[in-house]
């Protein structure tokens, strides 16, 4: 020490503490926070994509239900059959028909698009609204089970057709009305309202505090509006349509779609109130959690 040029140095060093965290741990330390973090992202997209699939299973589900399904499909043969003019103009060969049939003897309204059997009491004791609602109703029941496939014709076959078109919105619209559809719609829309809820818990998982229900509020809202605006831009598109010289056919089918449009709309604006409902809670709650830490 007696040729060391540094002596004060060199003692002063002796009492500096040794160092053992390296940069290497004290990355580790920051790569736990880092992870959570993309995680956390990770989950909320892919509880908005899954979310997103649900609303629309969701609503095609209800679409599809018997009840919305035969009350879309009997407005759509009604307009199809134009069967107010049509029962006027064969009331009277059918009575005569049915005067003598046998009792067993199938009867058929002439022109009518589907094939639906009537029997010779049916036609006696009915009156003509009566005839038009049991026409509607078992065609319903049928096209519900087959869909378009029994239509004897259908609008705008043979040539091209649009989406607003009758023989578009026939194939492509009334033709997805079905009870298989339906029970399809219903398995899907579980699986994934299933999988969104497993989602939404990981993502409350992956914050803090109130944090949980401003994360979980915010993609249900941002998830929800979509389907608020594709049934309202619907209805808007519709209506600018239907506004326009339009067959009577045509613009019946319009008016099914703009009601048809509401089911996206009540469901999208239900899911929003519901994602407002969270963010409202764990925003105030955050805000309260400061004031009361600040004191």
């Amino acid at each position: 020490m007696a040729n060391d040029p540094f002596p004060r140095l060199a003692r002063s060093m002796q009492h500096v503490p040794a160092v053992t965290t390296s940069p290497w741990h004290l990355g580790s330390e920051a790569g736990p926070a880092a992870l959570r973090n993309v995680a956390k992202w990770a989950a909320a997209f892919l509880f908005f994509v899954t979310l997103a699939a649900t609303l629309t299973t969701l609503t095609l589900f209800q679409a599809t239900s018997e009840g919305a399904s035969k009350r879309t499909l009997r407005r759509a043969v009604a307009a199809l059959a134009e069967i107010d003019p049509l029962v006027d103009r064969n009331w009277d060969a059918l009575h005569q028909q049915a005067t003598s049939a046998a009792p067993g003897d199938p009867l058929q309204l002439a022109d009518y698009p589907l094939d639906v059997p009537l029997t010779r009491d049916e036609v006696l004791a009915s009156s003509k609204d009566q005839l038009r609602d049991t026409l509607l109703s078992r065609s319903a029941d049928i096209m519900y089970s087959h869909g378009t496939g029994p239509l004897r014709a259908t609008p705008g076959s043979g040539r091209g057709v649009g989406m607003f078109t009758v023989g578009g919105l026939t194939d492509n619209g009334l033709g997805f009305l079905t009870g298989r559809h339906h029970d399809i719609l219903g398995v899907l829309t579980f699986a994934l309202a299933a999988l969104s809820g497993i989602l939404a818990v990981t993502l409350a998982m992956l914050c803090r505090g109130f944090g949980r229900l401003i994360g979980v509020g915010a993609v249900v809202v941002t998830a929800s509006l979509p389907m608020l605006l594709a049934g309202a831009a619907a209805r808007l598109y519709i209506r600018i349509v239907s506004g326009g010289d339009n067959e009577y056919i045509q613009q019946e089918f319009l008016s099914i779609g703009r009601g048809l449009a509401w089911i996206p709309i009540r469901d999208g604006i239900a899911f929003s109130v519901l994602g407002a409902a969270f963010l409202a809670i764990g925003v105030s709650g955050a805000l309260w959690a400061d004031r009361h830490r600040a004191r």
